[in-house]
């Protein structure tokens, strides 16, 4: 995954993840959230669910690492480490894919129209500087959006997400994401090629525009 939207309000965050905070800062609306942006995450802290922000993009080695696919995560002691101790939540509004078939890459933004937030699924890492960041985890695209790109952010459902934050993230990685009801509501739309400059942030970027190429 690389860009997301994050647009919504402090309750609905509250009320999906039952978690608490006095920030309204944390729900200030990205359009364009990208690697390096300080973002909202959901982690537990002390048995607490607790949401904070943190940087997307954890460092490895000499990479920064924005986002990894299942399959290496369990292949990765590394990887793995951070997903057994550091599992996290992150909140998202919907996510932005680019068919990659054309010379010209076209923007899409995928989102699942029954539900006013998604919880994506993450691990965190905080090292000795004090840098706290985070990293998507990622799957085989659906048949929806195969046709869009190969991977898509491994979506959690609702009632999974206490056993992710609770030491069950292993176990449900290695069951997978294979949950077919989320196909009928999700939707797929077109928009504009400004959200192809990251110093474009505003809600222009995911309104829907009609046909403009054959290859659309």
């Amino acid at each position: 995954m690389e860009r997301y939207v994050i647009h919504t309000d402090n309750e609905t965050v509250e009320k999906t993840f039952e978690v608490n905070t006095s920030s309204q800062s944390i729900f200030d609306p990205n359009f364009n959230a990208a690697s390096g942006h300080s973002l909202p995450v959901i982690f537990k802290e002390k048995g607490v669910s607790t949401i904070q922000s943190k940087i997307w993009g954890i460092t490895k080695g000499k990479q920064n690492i924005s986002s990894v696919e299942i399959s290496e995560v369990l292949q990765d002691e590394y990887y793995l480490d951070l997903l057994k101790s550091n599992p996290c939540i992150i909140p998202v509004t919907g996510f932005y894919k680019w068919k990659q078939t054309v010379d010209d890459p076209l923007p899409f933004f995928v989102r699942i129209h029954t539900r006013d937030i998604l919880a994506i699924a993450g691990f965190y890492l905080e090292n000795k500087s004090g840098r706290n960041s985070f990293c998507v985890i990622t799957m085989e695209a659906s048949v929806l959006l195969k046709p869009l790109e190969n991977s898509m952010p491994c979506i959690l459902s609702p009632g999974k997400f206490e056993s992710w934050l609770n030491g069950g993230a292993v176990d449900l990685l290695k069951e997978g994401f294979k949950d077919t009801s989320l196909l009928p509501d999700m939707t797929v739309v077109r928009v504009p090629d400004l959200v192809n400059d990251l110093s474009n942030n505003h809600k222009d970027l995911i309104q829907p525009i009609p046909k403009l190429r054959d290859e659309d």
